[in-house]
């Protein structure tokens, strides 16, 4: 992981061939040259620099810090990111590492300068998209990534943050509060090795994982020549889908988002446009380790029903109720009222929950 002289792509070349690092790291230099991957040059800075001290310095730091090295071939790494075009030799991770596998993921991506709407869309879409387990995956900058981990991290989906870094640098540090919350109760992820700045070229490259765990990606905000784009790009040659909220015609801001609309993006306006997409309606969702086995009751009318079946769905407060099945407010209200008399609902603190 940590030889710098020696490009991903000849890491990967090396590893189809020989399988593991513990293999790479027997050979000779005559097998290493007899593979015509490396020239001399860096054979011979290969083994020069064949030390395991920084390793063992690198897993007692991990061991401390509850960070899980899961390396290409490991059942852990998510095969989504091994059928990369040049996927990451490994991952670090820290959290919640069921969420390497999460059912559904939607990237959400855009400015590290919203403006006020793009920052209220971000929050609106992540939050509503994970409240019904739907897990968000971004990239933990300023600005649009932030506002959408923090609309996730405390809803069933959750949410991934995808680094540029080592996963011992948080950057930008305004974010080290968020930082903190998500290697606990969410998962935090990178390529890089511990130490690793958060450098320009890094950036580029940590998008296509963003992509990579996605299967689809929504674009808030986005300048005509912006990071973003380069992830749109990675999800376009990946066969994923791409959403996008449309903007002011007349701000920079939401230019390059209003081109992808040109160019056949699918334009959304609600959470919904994305989720009919996945299904995602006929999948009741439980929250990580929750084990209440939820039924199919018979409601007493066609609106009960409707309601029962949208919070047995994830939605839990009135006003998403109210947005999902249309009804007007009052007659929300007017039902969940009866539904608590039959005990078939308990409103606690705001949530609405099944008894």
């Amino acid at each position: 992981m940590r030889l710098e002289k020696i490009s991903i792509k000849q890491k990967n070349l090396l590893l189809d061939q020989f399988i593991s690092p513990e293999v790479i790291y027997s050979l000779s230099p005559e097998a290493l040259a007899k593979t015509k991957f490396l020239d001399q040059k860096t054979v011979n800075y290969l083994c020069q620099v064949r030390s395991l001290d920084q390793a063992k310095q690198d897993l007692t730091y991990m061991k401390k810090n509850n960070i899980q090295l899961i390396p290409r071939g490991d059942p852990r790494f998510p095969e989504s990111l091994a059928n990369l075009y040049m996927p990451p030799l490994a991952i670090y991770a820290k959290g919640d590492l069921t969420l390497l596998h999460a059912p559904l993921t939607i990237g959400i991506i855009g400015s590290r300068n919203p403006t006020v709407a793009g920052e209220k869309y971000a929050k609106l879409f992540s939050h509503s998209l994970s409240s019904v387990g739907v897990t968000i995956v971004s990239g933990l900058a300023d600005g649009i990534d932030g506002r959408s981990h923090w609309g996730s991290v405390n809803e069933p989906g959750s949410t991934i943050g995808v680094l540029g870094s080592g996963i011992d640098i948080c950057y930008p540090r305004v974010n080290q509060k968020l930082f903190e919350l998500m290697a606990e109760k969410a998962l935090i992820i990178t390529e890089f090795n511990l130490g690793e700045k958060p450098l320009p070229y890094h950036f580029p490259q940590r998008n296509r994982i963003i992509s990579g765990l996605s299967q689809g990606v929504l674009v808030i905000e986005a300048r005509k020549k912006s990071g973003s784009l380069i992830t749109v790009n990675h999800a376009l040659e990946q066969g994923k889908n791409i959403y996008v909220i449309p903007g002011d015609i007349s701000g920079a801001n939401w230019a390059g988002g209003n081109q992808l609309l040109k160019e056949g993006a699918k334009l959304v306006t609600d959470p919904k446009d994305i989720l009919e997409d996945y299904i995602i309606f006929d999948q009741p969702v439980i929250k990580h380790h929750e084990t209440a086995q939820l039924t199919a009751l018979k409601m007493a009318t066609p609106e009960e029903q409707l309601l029962f079946d949208l919070i047995r769905k994830g939605y839990r407060t009135i006003d998403e109720l109210v947005a999902c099945s249309e009804l007007p407010i009052n007659r929300v209200n007017s039902l969940l009222t009866m539904m608590e008399i039959e005990e078939i609902i308990m409103i606690k603190y705001g949530n609405i929950v099944l008894i």
